[in-house]
């Protein structure tokens, strides 16, 4: 713990929750593109806040899917002008995507993060790399703290850890991740967790179905199978109607192959920009892949942008990418 060179501290648990008891009328930023772990993070945030009598609002810049209603529908924010900003699950600003004016270019005081290419953009970092998600921070940090683990936040917790573990099944699910869930379902044993995993996991309108056929029968293999890759253009969504927060799980399609140990997903946006997904084996090191198109995220999950270039080359520039990572 102690200062970056970025002038970031990072802090223990304590101080985390010292820090949250201190702010006033907190805009919660998540990322572009929500998943389960910034919107369950941000709302179980937004619980612990209200508890202390503190007005708070999750604030993101794309719409928050559908799929995460069982979290979002119960709670209205009040509306007030920020004064204080902090972050969760977020390991860059340049995540954040396109902010309203208030958010865009303030300061934020907290960032509660997993992310082991966290750039330490925020005054204070509390963080653990080697936790599963940011809600596996954020329960252990409330359980340090003895407080109390609400119906509310346990639901957000829940769905943060299991979609950042692909409900369990990675490799960054660990020892603490279990037992934060089975501390969970011991408090709450009533919570629909097969429902939710259903929703979660399972569930595609047909739309998602046809474009998966689509995906997979044009696939893109290397010459020894250790690298797979898709390619979604964006004219492939509008023609079956599906909308951009249900292509999220279409990452994981390439790791399906036998023998696959990088999987790389190549969106293509409204924009012509490539949104890059990668996915890694036992073997792979997708972060170190990711960073050398300027992203980053974990070992096994991790992302970039390219901002332009024709499709053909941006795929093959991709795999050859990879294919070397993979020899060296």
């Amino acid at each position: 713990m102690g200062q970056t060179g970025n002038s970031c501290t990072e802090i223990n648990a304590k101080a985390a929750y010292a820090v949250l008891q201190g702010l006033e009328d907190v805009d919660i930023l998540i990322h572009r593109s929500p998943d389960g772990d910034c919107v369950g993070g941000g709302y179980a945030i937004y619980y612990i806040l209200k508890a202390l009598g503190i007005r708070s609002r999750v604030v993101c810049a794309d719409p928050i899917p559908e799929m995460f209603s069982e979290i979002t529908q119960e709670v209205v924010f009040e509306d007030f002008q920020p004064k204080m900003h902090i972050s969760v699950d977020v390991a860059d600003r340049k995540l954040f995507g396109d902010l309203p004016a208030e958010d865009a270019d303030a300061e934020i005081l907290l960032c509660i993060d997993h992310h082991i290419s966290n750039t330490h953009y925020a005054k204070q970092l509390f963080w653990n790399p080697d936790s599963s998600a940011a809600c596996e921070v954020l329960f252990w940090m409330m359980k340090e703290n003895g407080l109390e683990l609400t119906r509310e936040i346990a639901r957000c917790l829940y769905v943060g850890m299991a979609t950042d573990t692909g409900c369990f099944q990675f490799s960054n699910a660990g020892a603490e991740t279990f037992a934060a869930v089975g501390e969970i379902k011991r408090a709450f044993p009533d919570l629909p967790y097969a429902r939710l995993n259903r929703e979660l996991f399972i569930l595609k309108t047909q739309g998602r179905i046809r474009l998966d056929t689509r995906l997979m029968q044009n696939i893109r293999i290397s010459e020894n199978g250790a690298v797979a890759l898709i390619y979604l253009p964006y004219q492939w969504m509008e023609e079956l109607h599906v909308s951009a927060d249900e292509v999220d799980g279409v990452a994981n399609l390439p790791m399906q192959i036998i023998g696959v140990e990088i999987g790389i997903t190549c969106k293509q946006q409204p924009d012509g920009s490539y949104r890059i997904s990668m996915r890694g084996g036992e073997h792979a090191d997708v972060s170190a892949v990711c960073k050398q198109f300027g992203g980053g995220g974990h070992i096994k999950a991790s992302g970039c942008t390219i901002h332009e270039g024709e499709p053909e080359a941006v795929c093959k520039q991709l795999m050859d990418t990879a294919e070397a990572m993979l020899k060296s």
